[in-house]
């Protein structure tokens, strides 16, 4: 059911159809592997437009291949965990506070 899913959502792109999206992510959800989550996580943000589905649709396909093929094993899915992961937004927070660049500028003048 996860690869037929993932399958519409690729051949039916740029269009994006909810209720795929969301019966896709309920699947994975159910089966809650790390990797199933992951992909879960990245198919719902390509859903709303904050993941370029362009970018993801081939990447979350080949991992749902992944997740289904019951020959592979954890090493393999946490391969593909990583590389699903790594389409996820970074969070915007700054290395450095803002008060410790005030008064760095303040002891230089």
């Amino acid at each position: 059911m996860i690869e037929a899913l993932i399958t519409r959502l690729v051949r039916e792109a740029p269009a994006l159809d909810t209720p795929t999206i969301e019966t896709l992510v309920d699947a994975l959800a159910k089966d809650g592997r790390p990797l199933a989550l992951a992909i879960a996580k990245v198919v719902t943000l390509v859903g709303l437009g904050r993941i370029d589905a362009g970018i993801a649709l081939p990447a979350l396909a080949m991992a749902c291949t992944t997740l289904c093929d019951a020959r592979l094993t954890e090493r393999e899915h946490e391969a593909a965990r990583y590389e699903i992961e790594t389409l996820l937004p970074m969070p915007v927070k700054p290395d450095v506070p803002v008060d410790s660049l005030r008064s760095a500028s303040r002891r230089r003048t």
